[in-house]
């Protein structure tokens, strides 16, 4: 893979001004990642300013010590620290956060995990994808912090209107990121025949398969949802650890979907792709139509922003039901509401 870093994604700018620290790889190499990520980052920065979007980057950090660094904002930011960067035998590869700078002021930080990428380069594909991923999280989230307020997005507390409204606005960036991150991706990748790369051949060239992955974990979700419901039903697990599993668990096979759907949708493959989710048992017990419904929000867009979040709330809703979950705001919180998971 070549990589081609023209004028054109950094001419124009408005100034933004931002840290990119990178202890986690070696000190020889320093000196370029900096230069590579900035660079990356200004043309970023760039899309964001044609977008009308404020591009609130503070610090951007290569890091070895991912975890650490990560439950280090999180105690400075609230106290609570808690982030596990291993799951499902899987290590975490970034994660952006939001903060305030010594001044006050609002922006994000992009932690990347370099024990996972390593080594690290920026003609590393892997590190390429990562690094234009989170810093479109750094875009899509900023669009959330200006329709909520500042207030509303750093807030605490969880309420049922607050959580799906959060997790709505997840999915629906995850889904914008992957095609903001492909068209970086064809203006940046060259293959050997002076051809553009596209994210999905970029993926598929280093043996990632989105899709299976995607199909595995629902494989597991019938037998998952049914063991942790039949637990707490049988006093064997705490409605808490019950909300966290299967919650977690159904967030991340949707925001696979949404990742999946931003590279194949739209190609030949695409009818097949969905066929092959539509399939699975999880799909048929517990997703249904809404499938069909959250995949229409992601490709359409018919709808105002704002009516197309409270459509995928409604579908994230009716997902949890089906899985024997319901959620309503009570004075102390979020009440989980227990009952027999959707059957076929």
């Amino acid at each position: 893979m070549s990589m081609i870093f023209g004028k054109e994604q950094t001419e124009n700018l408005s100034v933004h001004t931002y840290a990119v620290e990178v202890p986690g790889i070696d000190i020889a190499d320093q000196p370029t990642a900096v230069a590579d990520i900035r660079t990356l980052a200004d043309g970023v920065a760039g899309a964001a300013d044609k977008m009308g979007i404020p591009f609130l980057l503070q610090r951007f950090r290569l890091t070895g010590r991912f975890e650490d660094d990560v439950n280090q904002l999180l105690k400075e930011r609230s106290g609570i620290v808690g982030y596990i960067a291993e799951r499902d035998n899987a290590h975490a590869v970034a994660k952006t956060l939001w903060t305030r700078s010594p001044q006050g002021d609002f922006g994000f930080v992009v932690h990347i995990n370099t024990k996972v990428l390593d080594p690290w380069s920026l003609t590393n594909p892997r590190c390429l994808i990562t690094v234009l991923h989170e810093l479109g999280h750094v875009i899509y989230e900023a669009v959330h912090f200006k329709r909520v307020g500042e207030e509303e997005y750093t807030a605490a507390g969880d309420t049922r209107e607050r959580c799906l409204d959060r997790w709505a606005t997840l999915l629906i960036d995850e889904f914008d990121v992957g095609r903001l991150v492909d068209h970086i991706v064809q203006g940046l990748a060259t293959k050997p025949d002076g051809q553009p790369w596209s994210l999905r051949e970029l993926e598929e060239a280093q043996g990632v398969d989105w899709v299976q992955g995607l199909l595995d974990r629902l494989g597991h979700l019938p037998e998952f949802v049914d063991a942790n419901v039949w637990q707490y039903q049988t006093r064997q697990m705490t409605i808490g650890d019950l909300y966290t599993r299967v919650v977690t668990f159904v967030k991340d096979i949707l925001t696979l979907i949404s990742h999946t759907a931003a590279m194949y949708l739209g190609t030949e493959s695409w009818p097949e792709v969905l066929q092959s989710i539509r399939n699975t048992q999880a799909s048929q017990r517990f997703f249904k139509e809404n499938l069909d419904t959250f995949l229409g929000q992601l490709e359409s867009r018919e709808a105002s922003y704002e009516d197309s979040l409270r459509i995928v709330e409604q579908v994230i809703e009716d997902i949890f039901r089906n899985c024997g979950l319901s959620f309503e705001t009570t004075a102390e919180g979020i009440y989980v509401g227990v009952d027999t998971p959707s059957t076929l």
